[in-house]
C-alpha cells in the first residue's frame, strides 16, 4: 500500500475536468483511465448528499434532473478505500515494463482495484514497485484508445509463425534518444522491431470502437496510412483529452431562474438515503417472488419512522401513502428529456445572467450579491458604461462530454445504452466584477474602421469556420472584448497579487445588445473570498488599472512582429497576441487562448486601424 494515502486523492474539480471521464490519470506510479458515469457506484448516483443545489436553467438545457458532485476520495483502484464511495478507474495501458528484467507483459488478470504492490512481474517475480506502464498507446483518430498490439507488430514479417506475448523492451546503446533507440523483442523467437518501425506500421491496427474499460468491440476499418493523424501516441500527450464543460451562475431567488414547482415533500424524499434503500429492498423481494402488499406496507412504515426523524422545518409530516405514491410514480416523473449534448453550450444561459448583472442598484439573492455603478470618468465612460461589483456568486460547472485531439467528435460521459438523469459537476463560490460596455460606442468604432477591421480579421474568421466551429465567431466586438478581458486579468494579477490561474473570464457578447465581461475568482473549497476583486473594482482603482493596462498594451517585447505580423497561436486563431502581452493561463480562458488581437484595442499603424481605446492612448 502506498505510504501516503492522501496523495492518491483527487480534488472534485480534477474528477470533473482534467481527470474526468475518458482522461488518463497517473497516480502512485500507475496509469489509470476514468470510467464513464454509468459505472459509478449506485450510492453516488442516487444519494441526495452528492447532489448539488438545483439550477433549473442549467439542468433544463442539459436534459437532466440533477447534478452529481462525486466524493473527493481516492479511486476504487486503491483497496484501502471503500469502493462504494469512490469513482471507478481502469488500469490503462495494461502492458507493463519491468525495470529489473526488462520484460514487457500484459496484465489482464488483475482487478481494477488491485494496488501496484499486489502485482508481481510475470517473468522475474519482482514486486510491483519495479513495474511501470508502457509509455506508448494506440490512439486512433476516432478517439477510442487502446493498447498497442505489441506481439502483432513485433512478429510482422516473421515466417516461423510465432505469436508469443512474452516480450522484452531494451535500449539500443549508441542509437541516440529517439524512437529508434527503443527495441521490442520476442523472448521466444527473437523477432524484434524498434519503436520507430512500430510507429510507421501502426496504421495496421484496427480501432476497437470502444473505450478501454468497455468489453464490447466492433470491427472498425484499419487506420488510413495516408492520414495525417498518427495513432502512435504517448499516454501523457495533452492532446488526448479535452473536457467539454457547460457552466452557469446561480440566479436562485431572482425572476431569471426557473422556479422549482415540485412540492417540498417530493424534494425532501428525492434522493433520500432511506428512500433509496427502501426502493432497492422492494425491488429485491419482487424479484424473489416473496412480495405481497402487507410486506411492502410494513417496509414503508419502518422507513417512515426513520425518514420523519430529520424532517426540515418546512415539512410538517409525511404519510405512508405519500411515500408509496412517491416511489410508485418516481420512475415516470424522473425520465429526462432527450437532448443532444454535443450541440449544447452555455451561450443560451448567459442572457439571463447578463440581464441580472446589468440591473441598476443593489441586487441580493441566495447566491448572488451585486451592486451596479455608472462610470463617471469621461474618457473611460465613453466606452465602458457601468461596472457591477459582485460580492458573492456561485457557479456550477458540468462535464457533458470530451473530445480528443481537438477534433469535433464529442464522446459521451455515459457509455451505456440507458439514459441517466444526471451529469457530473462541481460548484465554486467567489466574487468578481462585471464590466458593461457601451454598445453604441462599439458599433460606431466598428463602422468607422469596418474595411480595415475586416481585412485584419479575415484569416482568423476563415480558420475558425474551417477548424474550430465550436468556438464563437470572431467578430470585431468579440475579439476586442476578449482581448480586453485577458489584458485586464494580467493587470489585476500584477496589481493585486492574485495568482495567474486564480482569475477567470466569462464573456457576454452577441450581435445584439449584449456587450460585457465578467472577471471573477471562484474557489471550490470555500464560500466567497477575501474581497480582493471587489476592492479592485472600485472606480478609482479600476480606472487606474485599465489606463495602466492600455499603456502596457501599446508595446510588447515581441513587437513589431507581434502587432504587425501576429502570433497566430493554436490553429492560427490569434492575431497580435503572444505570451508576452495577451495570453493568460489556459484554465482562466474560456476559449483556449484564441480569438485575440491586441491591435483592435490600441490600433495598428500598418493597417491604419484606430483602436477601440484610441481616445485613452
Amino acid at each position: 500500500m502506498p505510504e501516503d494515502y492522501n496523495k492518491l486523492k483527487l480534488r472534485k474539480s480534477e474528477l470533473i475536468t482534467s481527470f474526468g471521464v475518458g482522461a488518463i490519470v497517473e497516480k502512485g506510479g500507475q496509469s489509470l483511465i476514468a470510467m464513464d458515469i454509468s459505472r459509478w457506484p449506485a450510492i453516488i448516483k442516487t444519494n441526495k448528499k452528492y447532489r448539488l443545489d438545483s439550477i433549473p436553467r442549467l439542468q433544463k438545457i442539459l436534459g437532466i434532473n440533477y447534478i452529481v458532485s462525486p466524493p473527493a476520495v481516492a479511486s476504487e483502484f486503491w483497496k484501502a478505500n471503500n469502493q462504494d464511495f469512490s469513482v471507478p478507474y481502469h488500469r490503462f495501458p495494461k502492458w507493463l515494463e519491468c525495470r529489473n528484467c526488462k520484460s514487457l507483459r500484459k496484465y489482464t488478470n488483475q482487478r481494477a482495484f488491485d494496488t501496484i504492490d499486489e502485482i508481481s512481474c510475470q517473468k522475474c517475480k519482482k514486486d510491483g514497485s519495479f513495474l511501470s506502464p508502457t509509455r506508448f498507446i494506440f490512439a486512433p483518430e476516432d478517439g477510442y484508445l487502446n493498447d498497442i498490439e505489441w506481439p502483432f507488430f513485433v512478429h510482422i514479417g516473421n515466417k516461423d509463425g510465432c505469436k508469443s506475448w512474452e516480450l522484452s523492451q531494451t535500449i539500443i546503446k549508441g542509437s541516440g534518444g529517439g524512437l529508434s533507440a527503443i527495441k521490442i523483442s520476442c523472448d521466444s523467437c527473437g523477432a524484434q522491431k524498434n519503436m520507430k518501425q512500430i510507429s510507421d506500421l501502426i496504421f495496421n491496427q484496427r480501432s476497437s470502437g470502444v473505450q478501454p474499460w468497455t468489453a464490447n468491440y466492433d470491427n472498425r476499418p484499419k487506420s488510413d496510412p495516408k492520414s495525417k493523424h498518427n495513432s502512435f501516441q504517448q499516454r501523457g500527450a495533452t492532446s488526448l483529452y479535452q473536457p467539454k464543460m457547460v457552466s452557469a451562475l446561480d440566479l436562485s431567488g431572482s425572476s431569471y431562474e426557473d422556479a422549482d414547482d415540485s412540492s417540498l415533500t417530493k424534494r425532501f424524499l428525492d434522493g433520500h438515503e432511506e428512500i433509496e434503500r427502501l426502493k432497492e429492498t422492494i425491488k429485491t423481494i419482487k424479484n424473489a417472488k416473496s412480495y405481497n402488499d402487507n410486506l411492502e406496507k410494513k417496509l414503508v412504515e419502518s422507513s417512515r419512522e426513520i425518514i420523519i426523524r430529520d424532517l426540515p422545518d418546512e415539512v410538517i409530516d409525511i404519510s405512508i401513502d405519500e411515500i408509496k405514491e412517491f416511489i410508485d410514480h418516481q420512475v415516470d416523473s424522473q425520465k429526462p428529456e432527450e437532448v443532444d449534448l454535443s450541440k449544447v453550450d452555455d451561450e443560451a444561459l448567459k442572457l439571463s445572467e447578463y440581464n441580472l448583472m446589468s440591473e441598476d442598484g443593489s441586487k441580493v439573492f441566495k447566491n448572488y450579491d451585486g451592486e451596479k455603478y455608472k462610470i463617471k470618468d469621461k474618457k473611460l465612460g465613453s466606452i465602458i458604461s457601468s461596472v457591477t461589483q459582485i460580492k458573492k456568486l456561485r457557479e456550477v460547472r458540468v462535464l457533458k462530454g470530451y473530445t480528443r485531439f481537438h477534433y469535433p467528435k464529442e464522446h459521451s460521459v455515459n457509455e451505456s445504452d440507458q439514459r441517466l438523469p444526471f451529469l457530473p459537476g462541481y460548484e465554486v463560490f467567489g466574487e468578481g466584477m462585471f464590466i458593461q460596455f457601451d454598445t453604441i460606442a462599439i458599433k460606431k468604432w466598428e463602422s468607422n474602421s469596418s474595411s480595415q477591421i475586416k481585412s485584419r480579421l479575415t484569416d482568423m474568421q476563415i480558420r475558425q469556420e474551417q477548424t474550430s466551429a465550436s468556438l464563437p465567431f470572431p467578430s470585431a466586438k468579440f475579439v476586442a472584448l476578449h482581448t480586453f478581458a485577458h489584458l485586464l486579468i494580467k493587470q489585476l494579477c500584477f496589481e493585486s497579487g492574485y495568482a495567474a490561474a486564480s482569475i477567470r473570464e466569462r464573456l457576454y457578447v452577441n450581435d445584439g445588445e449584449m456587450s460585457g465581461i465578467l472577471i471573477y475568482t471562484a474557489d471550490a473549497d470555500s464560500e466567497g473570498s477575501l474581497g480582493g476583486l471587489v476592492r479592485m473594482s472600485d472606480e478609482k482603482r479600476l480606472v487606474h488599472s485599465i489606463l495602466s493596462m492600455i499603456e502596457s498594451a501599446k508595446w510588447c517585447s515581441s513587437d513589431p512582429t507581434c502587432i504587425d505580423i501576429g502570433s497566430p497561436g493554436t490553429r492560427g486563431l490569434n492575431k497580435a497576441a503572444c505570451h508576452a502581452c495577451s495570453l493568460i493561463a489556459e484554465t482562466s480562458c474560456a476559449y483556449m487562448n484564441s480569438l485575440l488581437d491586441r491591435g483592435l484595442l490600441i490600433g495598428s499603424e500598418k493597417e491604419n486601424i484606430k483602436g477601440l481605446f484610441k481616445d485613452l492612448i
